[in-house]
């Protein structure tokens, strides 16, 4: 099979996991900081023989976005690409993380909850929320808000927080909280609760809620996504959990 690039800017927290998965199939994986070089190596990909490329960190999935010709609408519609898959016409630009968290919830959260997304607004991953019966957001200004459930369907959308207060209620209405960074106040969380991290969470989030979905599940279904876009090769969501 051909090879794959790693393309970043400092850490790599994926390219081990990525390696040992493909290994067995006679996949190399190639690592390189692009640096300010980073649409001479998109353009490369293609003519050096490679599959195509994972693009670690949402800097460079930013300046990826600028500098591929080819974008996929959910490339194009959350400004990044954080991987590249080659075809005829050259490297085109994936948004994988809105389908990795819509299979999280396929694999792992069971059909029609009712959510509250907490931390970081992140409106480019609200389409990965479909499963939901209904979508809430308790973030740091109305308009993050607002911003965040109008990349939802209508139907999806829930209400916004802004005071702790108001958050704790909308809560105490959740069956998932979905974390994504930033702030997870304690007294949010319900002995009832799962929570699906997409960052890390303290130790204490482990102890007051049913579940924890640690953040391996989501960047597992990233590194799937990619390997099936690139390769044509489906591999098990395991061979990625312990990341």
């Amino acid at each position: 099979m051909k090879p794959l690039a790693y393309l970043h800017a400092g850490e790599a927290p994926f390219l081990a996991p990525l390696i040992g998965a493909l290994s067995s199939h006679g996949v190399p994986v190639v690592a390189a900081q692009p640096g300010a070089a980073l649409a001479d190596a998109l353009r490369g990909l293609c003519p050096l023989g490679f599959a195509g490329a994972w693009i670690e960190g949402e800097a460079l999935a930013a300046q990826a976005r600028e500098v591929l010709g080819q974008l996929e609408p959910e490339a194009r519609m959350a400004g990044r690409a954080d991987a590249a898959v080659c075809g005829f016409a050259g490297p085109r630009g994936l948004f994988l993380a809105p389908r990795a968290l819509a299979r999280v919830f396929d694999r792992q959260v069971y059909p029609g909850v009712r959510l509250l997304w907490v931390g970081d607004p992140r409106p480019e991953l609200a389409p990965g929320l479909r499963g939901a019966r209904e979508v809430s957001i308790y973030a740091p200004t109305p308009a993050e808000g607002e911003a965040f459930l109008a990349a939802l369907p209508e139907a999806l959308r829930g209400r916004v927080a802004v005071r702790p207060d108001e958050a704790r209620a909308l809560a105490s209405q959740a069956d998932l909280l979905v974390y994504a960074g930033g702030a997870l106040p304690l007294e949010l969380l319900f002995p009832y609760h799962s929570v699906l991290a997409l960052s890390p969470v303290p130790r204490s989030v482990y102890q007051a809620v049913e579940r924890v979905l640690e953040p391996e599940y989501f960047h597992a279904e990233r590194l799937l996504l990619f390997v099936e876009e690139t390769l044509g090769l489906t591999l098990p969501p395991e061979a990625f959990y312990e990341l």
